[in-house]
């Protein structure tokens, strides 16, 4: 009886697990998809000399699948090792670029409003973005940081008026903008009421000017019965608006009263009356009704 020769595990037909094997490039795992109507085999059909090795059941494919798996994993971590080291470049830069905040333009000595209008402070600033802007007045802080440059006041009134002061800052630190004064210009009533003054002839007399709230300072003229006062080598007016009037006569009585005008608003009004009268032997005393 004749023995049979020892088989391997390669047998000619497919089993049911496994992968068809080319023998020309050793291991290359092929799809059986069949042989054209030519007879050629179609792509990644299964070669005539191919045989197929059996796998065991529960056996992985091998060190190919994990190869594969491997080199998928790599390069994962290649693309993501280039991301980081790009971003770590492009922030870099972005902090190399980094600009502290300065001003481009520096304000005005002084800056006068009328009363009642509208009033816009600006702080022209430059620097990395985001810049943050604070409004200070007469060193007490009036806004918080926020990314508004402008001040606005709709009505502007004479209690506005001070030193302004901006402060921008960004991620690089902080500046303080130099003063700006901010002037108001208003014109209210005379204070007070009608006076009567009597003095002597011969002697001088002196009036004061009814206060008046005011800026600026108003242009003011005196007037005596209706008539402008001009000064003369015996009537005089002094820095502080005093009409002084020297070795008093008779004539030199009667109703006075200042017109003060605001040159910026145009604003005029007049103050109560001062009534003076002349006391000794030439005396003439004025009893007029009040009169505003």
């Amino acid at each position: 009886m004749k023995t049979q020769p020892e088989t391997s595990c390669i047998k000619p037909t497919k089993p049911i697990r496994g992968f068809p094997v080319d023998h020309l490039s050793n291991m290359k795992p092929l799809h059986s998809n069949g042989i054209t109507r030519k007879g050629r085999a179609a792509v990644g059909a299964v070669p005539p000399g191919a045989t197929w090795i059996t796998m065991p059941p529960g056996a992985t494919r091998g060190p190919t699948q994990r190869g594969v798996k491997l080199g998928l994993w790599s390069f994962s971590c290649s693309w993501w090792s280039l991301f980081l080291l790009l971003l770590s470049g492009w922030i870099s830069m972005l902090n190399a670029q980094d600009v502290a905040p300065y001003f481009r333009v520096s304000p005005g000595q002084v800056q006068t409003h009328l009363e009642g209008n509208r009033l816009v402070l600006t702080c022209l600033a430059e620097g990395s973005w985001p810049l943050q802007y604070r409004w200070i007045l007469n060193n007490t802080d009036i806004t918080h940081f926020s990314p508004l440059y402008t001040y606005v006041i709709p009505e502007v009134q004479r209690s506005d008026a001070g030193l302004y002061q901006c402060v921008v800052r960004n991620r690089m630190g902080a500046l303080l903008q130099r003063r700006a004064e901010v002037q108001v210009a208003f014109m209210g009533n005379f204070s007070g009421e009608e006076q009567r003054r009597t003095v002597s002839v011969g002697r001088a007399a002196v009036l004061n000017t009814p206060t008046v709230s005011c800026f600026p300072r108003p242009q003011v003229t005196w007037y005596r019965d209706g008539h402008k006062i001009i000064p003369s080598n015996r009537v005089a007016m002094s820095l502080d608006n005093q009409l002084v009037v020297l070795s008093a006569r008779t004539a030199d009585a009667g109703r006075y009263y200042v017109q003060a005008v605001n040159g910026l608003t145009g604003q005029n009004h007049t103050s109560p009356s001062v009534y003076l009268s002349m006391a000794g032997k030439k005396s003439h005393v004025y009893n007029l009704s009040i009169h505003r």
